[in-house]
């Protein structure tokens, strides 16, 4: 007769067994789900002169500031038709540089309605300078949360899009860190995902109309020789990863994942 620890033991192999079998599964799904979609072509569905809706977060200090020198010299209002600023609470300083920034390029188009062209959206912050390991994961829930909200125009700090636009879905997001980037760029991948499995369980999987919701994730000029911690968590989850250094350029997460594209440097 099997002592009781042996057949505790039995019991234990019986049902972590199937639990590790099912994690394993979990597991691979997302690391194979990631490669499809980093390397799925973008469907053309957008055609020229539409309205394009792109959401910019910005990092609060020097990630604020090399995101407005990044816009500075790429920025077109014609082409961005609407832009969304994301902030972390607490960070004012942010949204007057947005605010700012705003009004430079009002005055060099001379155009009156360009208060009704932008909107700013302040979410709460992923984790707090010295905050606890123990709290972070609850504010990384809420923040990621409010990334949903936004991502979906469901935040209350939001305005109505106007009604040129089809989606209430954001086009292109752009960051460049830190923590409240790896929320956003997480959560416009599980809504991406959660349209394509929808869409392919109603039998237009051929189709999927994911083109909105394309991530671009700059890494800051700072980092010369190795990623940033969010730059290496987001590394398997931007469609678009940006380096400024040659250092930097070709890496990848994992084989058959895009590499890094050496663009340059972007903040000056």
């Amino acid at each position: 007769m099997a002592s009781t620890p042996q057949i505790l033991c039995e019991l234990s192999l019986k049902i972590l067994a199937p639990l590790a079998a099912i994690g394993f599964l979990v597991v691979l799904t997302i690391l194979l789900s990631l490669a499809i979609s980093q390397n799925a072509s973008i469907p053309k569905v957008r055609q020229r002169g539409t309205p394009v809706h792109i959401l910019v977060v910005l990092g609060s200090g020097g990630h604020t500031a090399e995101m407005l020198y990044m816009l500075e010299n790429t920025f077109k209002s014609s082409i961005y038709t609407y832009r969304t600023y994301v902030v972390s609470s607490g960070d004012a300083l942010s949204a007057q540089k947005a605010v700012e920034f705003e009004d430079t390029f009002a005055r060099k188009e001379e155009s009156d309605n360009n208060a009704k062209d932008y909107n700013i959206v302040t979410i709460p912050r992923a984790r707090r300078v010295h905050q606890s390991y123990l709290t972070a994961p609850y504010s990384t829930l809420r923040c990621f949360w409010a990334c949903l909200l936004v991502l979906g125009g469901r935040h209350p700090a939001q305005r109505r899009l106007p009604a040129q636009f089809q989606s209430s879905h954001p086009d292109i997001i752009i960051t460049n860190g830190p923590a409240v980037a790896v929320c956003m760029l997480l959560a416009a991948k599980l809504i991406r995902s959660f349209i394509f499995v929808s869409r392919w369980a109603a039998g237009r999987g051929s189709k999927p109309d994911i083109s909105r919701l394309r991530t671009v994730y700059v890494e800051s000029w700072a980092r010369v020789r190795t990623l940033s911690t969010s730059g290496f968590l987001l590394l398997p989850v931007a469609d678009k990863f940006l380096v400024q250094w040659p250092t930097l350029a070709g890496r990848r997460a994992w084989w058959g994942m895009k590499k890094t594209e050496y663009c340059g440097w972007v903040v000056v």
